[in-house]
């Protein structure tokens, strides 16, 4: 799951760092960016923004003009249809497209060559300034579509005439620095979770299995258990266990059963203390087996007595010896040699 997850905290990550960045290198510590001055290149009365060319609602914005010293200069910022209706019989630079910082496009718009009457006696600017040598305006753009304007005042012109745009968002640094810190965030997120899963344990295919991954089972620990002759336990090591049972085999082989045993006590052995399942699910303490007790050597058998074998001899009137059975012993009389003498 962290790996499938890293990537995206990543890409995110990078790009909400770079958009922050990008907010915070712009608009500055003030949460403003300024651009200008731009040359105006007009000899006309007036210069306006033709309608929805300001658009930016609830962008602040800041407008300074300059002409050269000692020439009179009105800047402001109205109603659309009321400049509108202001320069409409006035020659004028309309203003058809602006793109930030300053990317415009103008056309020219035959009038009169004066305005219809001052404009600093209107009332109905939302921001104005006139001055000698520049003016200046600090506004935040509402929710109505509205215009700027520049005009001259009384008998001069706008040539020579320079503007210097500024706009910024409330909050705009703020907002910034605080997606460079959650971008940051988000690749170290990605970044741990990459390594987690570099690091996470391999996974072994089962046998058999098609495409399933299941973890590698653990292998039980094998306890080897020496009884002595008095029935204590001992815990001995794999190679103590061998030896013994090397002995055991060479006893066995030569007829000896004093030798201790030493059994292996693993998953199947009778020498582990096991606990006992009980029939309710709880578990018993371990039943410790007893020790078999020592054999008992076996005393030698008698050796048997050697069975004489018995010949009986028939010795007939010449004196001649004849070897005859036990069968036909009763035919003839017996003598013992003793008897004789």
């Amino acid at each position: 799951m962290g790996g499938r997850l890293a990537w995206p905290a990543l890409v995110v990550g990078v790009l909400l760092s770079v958009v922050g960045l990008a907010v915070v290198v712009v608009l500055g510590p003030d949460s403003r960016f300024t651009t200008g001055p731009h040359e105006v290149d007009t000899d006309a009365a007036a210069v306006v923004t033709a309608p929805g060319v300001v658009s930016y609602r609830g962008l602040q914005v800041d407008v300074l003009v300059e002409v050269p010293v000692n020439k009179p200069v009105f800047v402001g910022l109205g109603n659309t249809v009321d400049v509108q209706d202001y320069v409409s019989r006035t020659q004028r630079l309309e203003v058809t497209s602006f793109r930030v910082p300053w990317t415009v496009r103008t056309r020219e718009v035959e009038g009169g060559p004066a305005l219809p009457g001052a404009p600093t006696a209107l009332d109905w600017w939302i921001a104005e300034s006139a001055g000698l040598g520049g003016a200046s305006i600090s506004a935040s753009l509402p929710d109505e579509s509205v215009s700027v304007a520049v005009l001259a005042v009384g008998a001069s012109d706008l040539s020579g005439l320079t503007v210097t745009f500024a706009y910024g968002v409330k909050g705009g640094f703020g907002l910034g620095l605080g997606a460079v810190l959650v971008g940051a965030g988000l690749v170290w997120v990605g970044v741990l979770l990459r390594r987690d899963t570099a690091l996470a344990p391999a996974r072994v295919a089962a046998p058999g299995a098609s495409g399933g991954e299941e973890e590698v089972e653990e292998v039980e620990e094998v306890v080897y258990v020496f009884v002595d002759e008095r029935g204590v336990e001992h815990e001995i090591s794999e190679d103590e266990a061998e030896r013994l049972q090397a002995r055991l085999d060479l006893a066995e082989q030569a007829g000896r059963d004093d030798v201790p045993t030493a059994e292996a006590a693993g998953p199947d052995s009778s020498t582990v203390d096991r606990p006992v399942e009980a029939a309710s699910g709880e578990q018993t303490p371990p039943v410790p087996v007893p020790a078999p007790a020592p054999a008992t050597p076996m005393a030698d058998p008698p050796a048997p007595t050697p069975v004489q074998d018995v010949v009986y001899v028939f010795v007939d009137e010449d004196g001649v010896e004849h070897e005859v059975s036990a069968d036909e012993l009763a035919d003839y009389e017996v003598v013992d040699e003793e008897d004789e003498r």
